[in-house]
């Protein structure tokens, strides 16, 4: 029998003006490398600041998915080597996730947390180049329980998400990050 569980990552794009963890604007497809700071690059004695409204706005998701909220959260690095992640770790929710035990239809949610995307790599010709401005742009993971059986029970299931989180006004699906 098959069981299929998910790990969705959503780019919170809708009035989030700066990323995750510091000013920077969290616009897209400008000039490389230009909208970073020693904040989202990961460099020694930056201090970051979360962004309220990336919080506000996973909460609603939270709600929307029917979550438990929890009454603290905790930030954590996890640590790992990708080459478009210029600290070697990224902070996400691991211990304490934002909200558990949610549903949508006749799937579990078990967790949605809150954390910072990397960068991009930029794939030309015969090199690879690494851009940053992505880097630490906020994105909320939900992972569901393994409760989907076929391959049309998670499609139903992703496009009623979409509908749900562009209704609420946290996601468009006409964002760089959805393409």
């Amino acid at each position: 029998m098959l069981k299929i569980g998910l790990e969705i990552h959503v780019e919170l794009t809708e009035g989030i003006k700066t990323k995750l963890l510091c000013s920077c604007t969290n616009k897209t497809s400008e000039k490389p490398n230009s909208r970073t700071c020693p904040i989202c690059l990961g460099l020694p004695g930056a201090k970051p600041v979360l962004n309220e409204e990336v919080t506000n706005q996973a909460i609603k998701v939270a709600l929307a998915l029917d979550c438990k909220i929890n009454p603290e959260m905790f930030f954590s690095r996890k640590t790992y080597f990708y080459p478009d992640l210029p600290n070697g770790f990224q902070i996400t929710q691991y211990e304490i996730p934002l909200a558990i035990e949610g549903k949508l239809d006749s799937i579990n949610i078990r967790r949605i947390h809150i954390e910072e995307d990397p960068g991009k790599l930029v794939h030309e010709s015969n090199h690879i180049l690494i851009d940053y401005n992505r880097s630490g742009t906020p994105l909320i993971e939900i992972v569901t329980e393994p409760d989907f059986n076929s391959v049309e029970q998670v499609r139903t299931f992703l496009q009623k998400l979409t509908t749900i989180l562009e209704y609420i006004k946290v996601y468009n699906r006409k964002s760089e990050a959805s393409l």
